[in-house]
């Protein structure tokens, strides 16, 4: 009967075992790439679509044929 008990009891550990091994594994991978999309390479590029886009439009209406503010020669000394 105990030879039954200590059987059982080991079947019990090993297949404990496995399945922490298992959710240690999953763990992991989810740290891996929860990571990868935090501080991966595609984190810090610059959306081409956003402020890229501001500089063509700026460009595009100063093009009106009037002399942007910034270069006035009118100022008074």
């Amino acid at each position: 009967m105990n030879h039954v008990r200590r059987k059982l009891r080991k079947d019990q550990q090993s297949t404990t075992i496995q399945n922490l091994t298992a959710e240690i594994k999953l763990l992991r991978e989810q740290v891996a790439y929860l990571t990868q999309k935090r501080y991966g390479k595609s984190s810090e590029q610059m959306p081409l679509s956003g402020q890229l886009k501001l500089f063509d439009e700026e460009k595009q209406d100063s093009d009106d044929g009037e002399r942007p503010r910034c270069c006035r020669s009118d100022y008074y000394l």
